[in-house]
């Protein structure tokens, strides 16, 4: 896969050395701030963090906004992105069926989770808008950057894979959906060029999550 993203990082193993100590740095303190810190300061720290990383990445790509993926259109077209976000759907709803499906051949439990309608406005504000872009923001494009460069990219849609899932098993949300997600977003930041495109599809994969809570919750009630 090629890839403009890291490009800013490979004729400098100084740059290169630092953005992998900022992104190392970063993840650690995101994932240590999910599992410990409050709620009341939680969010807000953990944006802190995310924008002091992009900050001090800048400098080291000598300010080539499409190295971290900060460009408004993919390189395919908004039309390919479209059809993909389908197929990316489809692709992950069958393994979520598959492994639920194992699951409860197993024996084991599948919880359902609700949402009340008038809570929808908050976890929207939430779910769909503050966590897709807190997310990828640390997971797609601090982690990716450097290792696009030092893994190359299968490299680092691997590792921005099984971060993401770690976050979400801190946070005590191991979903299917949750530990297979990030590999099908890192590739999309990654072949896309922009952060735009994962941030896009993470917050239409919460969407379609939490519709499907509110629907629970009238099928419970």
């Amino acid at each position: 896969m090629q890839t403009d993203v890291g490009r800013g990082l490979r004729a400098s193993k100084r740059a290169l050395a630092g953005a992998t100590a900022i992104g190392s740095a970063t993840v650690l303190a995101d994932l240590a701030l999910s599992r410990w810190a409050g709620h009341a300061v939680q969010d807000e720290a953990r944006g802190a963090v995310a924008l002091v990383a992009v900050a001090l990445y800048l400098p080291l790509v000598r300010g080539d906004f499409a190295s971290v993926g900060l460009t408004t259109a993919p390189a395919q077209g908004w039309t390919y992105w479209a059809k993909a976000t389908l197929a990316i759907g489809l692709l992950v709803g069958a393994l979520i069926a598959v492994v639920l499906g194992a699951w409860k051949a197993f024996g084991g439990a599948i919880p359902v989770y609700t949402t009340a309608p008038q809570d929808f406005g908050r976890r929207f504000l939430s779910a769909c808008i503050a966590a897709p872009v807190l997310e990828e923001t640390t997971y797609r494009l601090v982690v990716c950057v450097p290792a696009a460069v030092l893994l190359k990219p299968w490299g680092a849609i691997a590792a921005s894979g099984l971060l993401f899932g770690a976050l979400h098993v801190a946070c005590g949300v191991p979903s299917p959906e949750n530990l297979v997600g990030g590999f099908f977003l890192a590739w999309a930041y990654l072949k896309s060029g922009t952060i735009l495109v994962p941030v896009l599809l993470h917050s239409l994969g919460n969407l379609c999550v939490l519709t499907g809570q509110v629907v629970a919750w009238y099928w419970v009630g």
